[in-house]
């Protein structure tokens, strides 16, 4: 009994410094927030900061160790003030967006893939409409085009999913 109380809390303190490790960030201008993953770098200088007309960059998340075989890992948190359907419209007629639920938010979700002659850049984009402001969360893979061994991108995936269950709105 007295083991699995110590066991037990073991555990509880194994996540409390888990959540901790978290880092928060919140932008004002756009009114959005989000909780980044362990073991993550945040950029928010513009000049190191990219994202496609009309969103402006906000912040970019980056894994500090993103897994066996993987060159990066890597998130763009991007806004804007225009409305919800050129918000949609950010999709193309190719990308037919699947709703995904993360948390409370309800996000439209698109990929693709990047690649060169030597690495393919996995991407997910997805993105939602609060109180007139569109939100796009993009999350890119870098990895070898032809590894010596099966490398997965969905443990560097799922890690940045932790801004998507945490992202809010005040």
């Amino acid at each position: 009994m007295r083991k699995q109380i110590l066991l037990a809390l073991a555990f509880v303190l194994l996540l409390a410094g888990a959540a901790a490790a978290q880092k928060s960030f919140y932008n004002k201008e756009f009114k959005f927030g989000f909780k980044s993953p362990v073991g993550t770098k945040l950029k928010t200088d513009a000049d190191s900061l990219f994202a496609s007309d009309p969103l402006k960059a906000i912040v970019n998340v980056e894994l500090t160790n993103p897994g066996r075989g993987l060159f990066d890992a890597e998130a763009t948190i991007s806004a804007a003030q225009i409305t919800k359907d050129a918000c949609h419209a950010l999709s193309t007629a190719d990308d037919k967006p699947t709703k995904k639920k993360f948390g409370t938010n309800t996000f439209e979700m698109t990929e693709e893939i990047e690649g060169g002659m030597e690495s393919v850049h996995p991407q997910e984009f997805y993105r939602t409409f609060h109180n007139g402001v569109c939100y796009e969360v993009r999350i890119i893979v870098g990895m070898e085009k032809y590894p010596k061994r099966r490398v997965s991108e969905r443990p560097a995936f799922e890690r940045m999913y932790a801004i998507l269950r945490t992202f809010y709105f005040k």
